[in-house]
């Protein structure tokens, strides 16, 4: 069975992107293993505390390198993606070892990833951009398209979100051409 590492770039309790991956989730039951790391555990990158890495940092990394591919869920804010999701990316964009003449390879390098997000009316078509750019500078093979999800209204005013079944469709249609190919 496949191994995929779930990144939701919110920390928030009733995250609108930890309930689209949990719609993911259900989509790769019985399909993949899942294993979900907690942004949150992860320090700000600093080159100065970078070896040996923090524990948080090492806990992602591990997870990334053991899974055959990683799926990012992210909000969108102000066009792009939160500090949460970019630091996380920037901690695996760095070297696994010091030995810089080594040039080590990196724990997302060759990783299979794709990306989703739920937010207002930009669809996260602003942070979902940005992810690509992140993914393309990182090395990784990203399997699009992306999808963006917009939120009514009543999610916004009562703080939970209840995904449409297009929201369902589509999460499940990303989740096949996720597993191809991996």
């Amino acid at each position: 069975m496949k191994k995929i590492v779930f990144i939701i770039g919110s920390g928030r309790k009733n995250s609108f992107n930890k309930t689209l991956s949990q719609v993911a989730a259900k989509a790769l039951e019985g399909k993949a293993e899942i294993e979900v790391v907690d942004v949150l555990d992860v320090p700000l990158l600093n080159q100065d505390e970078e070896f040996p890495a923090p524990e948080g940092v090492q806990k992602v990394r591990d997870a990334v390198m053991a899974a055959d591919g990683v799926w990012l869920f992210t909000p969108e804010y102000n066009y792009s993606i939160p500090g949460t999701v970019k630091n996380i990316l920037d901690w695996l964009s760095r070297p696994l070892t010091s030995d810089y003449e080594k040039k080590s390879e990196t724990a997302i390098a060759g990783k299979v990833v794709t990306a989703s997000g739920v937010g207002g009316r930009n669809k996260t078509a602003g942070s979902l951009a940005v992810v690509k750019q992140q993914f393309l500078a990182l090395r990784t093979k990203p399997v699009e398209p992306f999808n963006g999800f917009s939120l009514p209204v009543t999610a916004w005013t009562e703080g939970t979100w209840e995904p449409e079944p297009e929201v369902h469709e589509a999460i499940a249609q990303q989740a096949e051409d996720f597993l191809a190919a991996l």
